[in-house]
């Protein structure tokens, strides 16, 4: 038979010459060569610190405190830097509270934290960045007041200052409840039962109002319990009582304590008593 000079002959030919493809590439005509082209995983590298603790960023101590957890306990930290630097910030806030070098010592604490990880499962249950500020007190009174020549913070002339210029707010969001109660009623004749329904009518406000509200609030019990320990005499100690249909969703913060822990006052709390 003489062939026939035909190019669509010729190509019509040319395809059912073929044999018939896998199923598997007839539903992905890609699945042939897609291991060939699959790229090995990459290995995930250590991420470098800087040398300079002071440089480093609340991530920087996400990821170390990733590194010593992987050393520790052999597996893997799940990082989640939105919530983690967080924790991070109230840590470093803590020291710079107590007018200490908030990078060097934030970074002492979470070493402190891994020796003593016992400590912290016992009472957590377990061990996540989260429950590191729930310490942050015990590690003061442990570590700093006794390894060190320590002398208590002034904060009264501060507060008396921002109270002469009107600024209720900063006080409250800056020391806390006792501290901003034990000062109205002792220095500006604020009667009790004045301060606890005047705090308990400021905190229910707060809690119904803006982000930048809550924010304050938030600030307000953070401080309250991280100033502690108290003297005797302060006011308003069982503040967490006296205002709990307000701060109750706050118990579930990840700096809260059933109980301050207890000790030495790092500030001259004695001025505020007459």
């Amino acid at each position: 038979m003489t062939k026939i000079n035909d190019p669509t002959y010729d190509f019509v030919r040319s395809i059912y010459m073929k044999n018939v493809p896998l199923q598997s590439e007839l539903t992905n005509p890609f699945a042939a060569n897609k291991r060939q082209r699959k790229n090995p995983l990459a290995i995930k590298e250590t991420k470098e610190l800087p040398e300079e603790v002071s440089d480093w960023s609340a991530r920087h101590f996400v990821d170390y405190f990733a590194e010593n957890y992987k050393a520790v306990f052999k597996g893997a930290y799940k990082t989640t830097y939105t919530s983690d630097n967080k924790i991070i910030n109230i840590i470093c806030e803590f020291m710079d509270d107590n007018l200490l070098n908030k990078n060097e010592w934030t970074k002492k604490f979470i070493d402190w934290c891994f020796l003593n990880k016992e400590i912290i499962q016992k009472k957590s249950g377990h061990f996540l960045l989260m429950e590191l500020p729930h310490f942050l007190n015990r590690y003061y009174q442990d570590v700093i007041i006794s390894s060190s020549v320590n002398t208590q913070i002034e904060i009264f002339s501060e507060i008396e200052a921002l109270a002469v210029n009107g600024r209720s707010k900063e006080i409250y969001g800056k020391y806390g409840i006792p501290v901003a109660c034990t000062y109205y009623k002792n220095f500006r004749d604020v009667p009790l039962s004045d301060l606890v329904d005047g705090t308990r009518l400021f905190l229910t406000k707060l809690s119904n109002g803006t982000s930048d509200e809550k924010k304050l609030l938030y600030d307000i019990v953070q401080k309250s319990i991280s100033r502690s320990p108290y003297i005797s005499g302060f006011e308003l100690i069982d503040w967490r009582i006296l205002f709990s249909e307000v701060i109750e969703k706050y118990k579930e913060e990840t700096w809260w304590r059933d109980q301050d822990y207890p000790g030495n006052p790092r500030f001259k709390y004695d001025k505020f008593i007459k």
